[in-house]
Formats: structure tokens, C-alpha cells, sequence
């Protein structure tokens, strides 16, 4: 999975000017697709190294393995991921998930449009959340380490703002973006999200650091317990 990158600190780091962020990242796309289709790889591009017939491994253990492409929603990136065909993974970390919904029937029209089929159009989405016994109890105990975050991001980002409580109480709400709850509000919620946006992977974002180990632990073994029944019943209607 590849994506622009939403934190921008690393440019300097790695020499490049900002205001190349979009030819960049098409260029540096571009060469991947190639690395994608041949072992060998000679290349010349405007930002990146020149290579003269140079091999590149490890290779995939697939004979097509897919290039996702990441993004927040941006629609003028939505379009150039559909015209070339590729998969595509929404961060879906704020406001209602249904929202995206146009720009998923959107991608999905702009890619059969170019000719790519159905099969080519894979639409994925990532949202942050967290799992415990309670929705009482994992609403509490995520408070306070994604209010952190949302605040230390605000402080680098015009368009980030402090979260406040109520805020991030329609975000955990049933429309909201973030799946938290116990096992089973966190697989309903997710089961709509599969139905409603036609997703064909998931992602959960589970807290690093921000929270006690023991927590993130617990929350993946209760995921896989309590939710994995609910969630087989489910996926075979919506495949039937």
C-alpha cells in the first residue's frame, strides 16, 4: 500500500521540495508499477535515481500482486487511482463513514469508464477504534489517548481542531467513524460499513503507545473471540 503521506516533515529530511508533492508521488507510483512488472529495472525519471538494468528484490510471491493506493478522500487523487486501475484504501478517521459512499460509487465509475473491470476496483477503508468487554468501558478508555493525538495533530495542521467530548461521541456514535464498543457494536458497525460503502477490506487501527500494551492486546484476542462468530454469520449472507 502506498500513499502522498499525510505528514509532510519528512521532505526536507529526504531532500525534496514540497512543492513537488504531486509529481513526486506519480513519478515514484510510476516506477513502482514498473518494479511491479520487471525484475530488471532501468528507469530515468525527474525526481527519482536514474537505474540501468538493475535487479530489485526480494520479488512478490504473487504473479500480480496488487499495488493499493491510500487516501484521505481527496477527490482529484479518487480519479487518478480509478483511471489507472488500481485499488484503493479510504482513511475514514472523522466525520460519518456513509459520506464516502458517493466517492466509492464515484471511483468505481471513473475506473470501468477507463475499462478496468469490476474485478480491478477493489475499494478498502482504515478507521481508528478499540475493543473492550463494554461499550461503556471502551468508550471511556479511549478518551483521553485519541484526544491526545487529535491535539498534538492540531497543533501542526490549520484544518485540525481539539477534540472535544461531544465530538468524539458522534464519532464513536453509530455513524460515526471510529469503531468502538464491545465485540459485538464494533462488528455490527463494521458489517454496515462493509454493506453500505461495498468494501472489500478492512482495516482496523488499533492505539500504539498511546495506551497500556496490556489494553491492545486484550482488545485484538477479544476481536478475534467474541466478534469472529457474529462476523462469519454475516459475511457469508453478504456474499451469498
Amino acid at each position: 500500500m502506498v500513499g502522498r503521506g499525510s505528514f509532510i516533515e519528512s521532505f526536507p529530511l529526504f531532500g525534496y521540495d514540497l512543492g513537488d508533492y504531486e509529481e513526486l508521488f506519480d513519478e515514484k507510483l510510476a516506477m513502482l508499477e514498473k518494479i511491479k512488472d520487471n525484475e530488471m529495472l532501468t528507469w530515468e525519471g525527474k525526481y527519482t535515481q536514474k537505474v540501468e538494468n538493475k535487479g530489485v528484490y526480494p520479488r512478490s510471491v504473487q504473479e500480480d500482486f496488487p499495488i493499493w493506493v491510500a487516501t484521505g478522500g481527496n477527490t482529484e487523487s479518487t480519479i487518478k487511482i480509478a483511471q489507472k486501475g488500481l485499488p484503493i484504501a479510504y482513511a475514514i478517521i472523522g466525520g460519518q463513514y456513509k459520506a464516502f459512499k458517493g466517492l466509492i460509487d464515484y471511483y468505481r465509475a471513473i475506473g470501468r469508464n477507463a475499462g478496468h473491470s469490476n474485478d480491478r476496483l477493489k475499494v478498502a477503508s482504515h478507521s481508528w477504534g478499540f475493543v473492550a468487554d463494554t461499550d461503556e468501558e471502551a468508550i471511556k478508555k479511549y478518551f483521553h489517548p485519541t484526544k491526545q493525538v487529535v491535539d498534538a495533530i492540531s497543533k501542526d495542521r490549520p484544518f485540525w481542531r481539539p477534540l472535544t467530548f461531544d465530538q468524539y461521541l458522534n464519532s464513536v456514535g453509530p455513524d460515526g467513524s471510529m469503531l468502538v464498543g464491545s465485540p459485538e457494536t464494533v462488528a455490527n458497525k463494521l458489517i454496515d460499513m462493509i454493506e453500505t460503502l461495498g468494501l472489500d477490506r478492512f482495516m482496523l487501527h488499533l492505539p500504539l503507545g498511546s495506551m497500556p500494551h496490556e489494553d491492545i492486546m486484550k482488545a485484538i484476542k477479544t476481536i478475534w473471540r467474541r466478534s469472529s462468530s457474529t462476523s462469519s454469520r454475516t459475511f457469508l449472507r453478504i456474499k451469498k
